[in-house]
């Protein structure tokens, strides 16, 4: 039965790296605070209430993908209070480039495109979620901003 018995102890092994990697994940990010930034469409002149739930449909669109692909991106966030900053963006086309330079930097990001039911038209640009993420690595991509 010595066969086995190797079986059983790789098995023990690979289960072990498993478990050290996770650990690592989850402890060698950063010590540096981690936070969410929600960048509004200015220019589509949305009133507080469609902010707040355009706000609100980027944050849990972006916490989904990092759920499955980052968790310990989560918990670092988590961690930190789950901070939230809400800036603004003169256009679309602004918007457009910071979800981009997000993704470059490989940050988690979403981009919503409203459906167009209410005060804008459908496939509006809306609201950038990017992070959760280090601060720094927001702040070198929404430092210019201004808070809504």
């Amino acid at each position: 039965m010595k066969g086995s018995s190797d079986v059983l102890v790789a098995g023990a092994l690979v289960a072990l790296g498993y478990a050290l990697r996770a650990i690592v994940e989850r402890f060698s990010w950063t010590d540096e605070p981690y936070k969410m930034v929600l960048v509004v469409n200015d220019e589509l002149k949305m009133g507080k209430g469609k902010i707040g739930a355009q706000c609100a449909h980027a944050a849990v669109a972006v916490v989904e993908r990092v759920a499955d692909s980052q968790p310990h991106v989560l918990d670092a966030w988590e961690e930190n209070g789950q901070a939230k900053i809400c800036l603004r963006a003169d256009s679309t086309a602004t918007l457009t480039k910071l979800a981009r330079q997000a993704k470059k930097a490989g940050l988690p990001a979403y981009l919503v495109a409203d459906a167009g039911r209410t005060q804008v038209a459908p496939g509006s640009k809306t609201v950038l979620a990017i992070g959760p993420g280090p601060k720094s690595a927001l702040d070198a991509i929404t430092g210019t901003l201004k808070l809504l």
